[in-house]
């Protein structure tokens, strides 16, 4: 088993092709954005890529981070080739290498990503002494029959639906804009780590993270939607385009502005603005401890199309 701490780009081919082998055995994809994401990034002592090769393909592959004294990580094993111990070396190697003296200061938890709550992942997570730490929900509607509002606000995109539903309004002095590309991007960063400031991933975004998705191909900042007054921007809604989908990809509301109603707002015109292109369905993530924002999300029709848990495991140090 080879460790990297970077992967040339033969590698990185063939892993997406494992993974999209396991997507199609699985019913679903394997690896998140941010694994995703970080096949390609640069070295980093506090990241490591773990890879079985077989001949001139990959049949497993785990990618680690630490983070504080928390390691994450996700793990695939090739569908061919599973049930043979491959998925028990290669957590046994990222388990090694989150100790203390392979990498400082080490890890106190290893938290793991399984993506469709699959029976395969809960016993593998059974076996291996983990317990379920964390629920994410992928929330789907269609956009046919929305309660579109009957007024839209200062800054509203052309074309944006109406309807009978009570007005979007904004705050006196707030208006919306689309976000300017190589202006707003240390603002935003601002929002966003005030915003999820308690959030284990968005919180710490760096201007790399926001960097490497403004190079991905869906990215439109007609499509990432600020609410600003005079003293700066108050919040935001990133909207997300792919294959024909749409997705509520990230949504924040700089404290401040909190309670105000600002986040229904940008809600609805994210929303608007993928109706207007038209989008026909809508994809959104939520966690299951947010309890207010999943009764949201709820009662505007959205409804629990995937679940995702993280597994968690305490790990002795010394």
């Amino acid at each position: 088993m080879a460790q990297h701490a970077s992967l040339p780009g033969r590698d990185i081919h063939r892993i997406v092709t494992m993974a999209r082998r396991c997507e199609e055995a699985d019913g679903i994809a394997p690896f998140n954005e941010q694994t995703t994401l970080g096949l390609s990034k640069h070295p980093d002592k506090h990241r490591r890529h773990f890879v079985v090769p077989l001949n001139d393909s990959v049949i497993a592959y785990a990618g680690a981070e630490l983070v504080g004294d928390v390691a994450e990580a996700e793990l695939a094993v090739d569908p061919g080739h599973r049930n043979r111990g491959v998925g028990d070396r290669l957590l046994t190697s990222v388990l090694d290498w989150v100790k203390p003296g392979a990498v400082a200061p080490g890890a106190a938890e290893l938290r793991v990503w399984a993506h469709g709550d699959l029976d395969v992942s809960k016993r593998f997570a059974a076996a291996h002494g983990f317990e379920r730490a964390r629920v994410l929900f992928q929330f789907s509607r269609e956009l046919g029959g929305f309660p579109w509002p009957a007024a839209w606000p200062e800054g509203a995109g052309k074309n944006w639906p109406k309807g009978e539903a009570p007005a979007a309004v904004l705050a006196d002095g707030v208006r919306l804009r689309p976000f300017r590309s190589g202006r707003d991007e240390a603002e935003w960063l601002r929002v966003n780590a005030a915003a999820f400031a308690d959030h284990p991933e968005q919180g710490r975004w760096t201007a790399a993270d926001l960097r490497a998705r403004q190079e991905e191909s869906w990215f439109d900042p007609d499509g990432l939607l600020i609410a600003e007054d005079d003293e700066g921007m108050l919040g935001f809604h990133w909207t997300k385009v792919e294959g024909g989908i749409g997705e509520v990809y990230v949504l924040g509301v700089d404290p401040r502005a909190q309670g105000t109603g600002l986040g229904r707002t940008l809600t609805l015109a994210g929303l608007a603005h993928l109706a207007a292109h038209g989008i026909q369905q809508v994809d959104l993530y939520a966690d299951e401890s947010n309890t207010k924002a999943v009764g949201l999300y709820r009662k505007q029709g959205f409804e629990v199309v995937r679940t995702d848990v993280q597994w968690a495991k305490p790990l002795t140090r010394g």
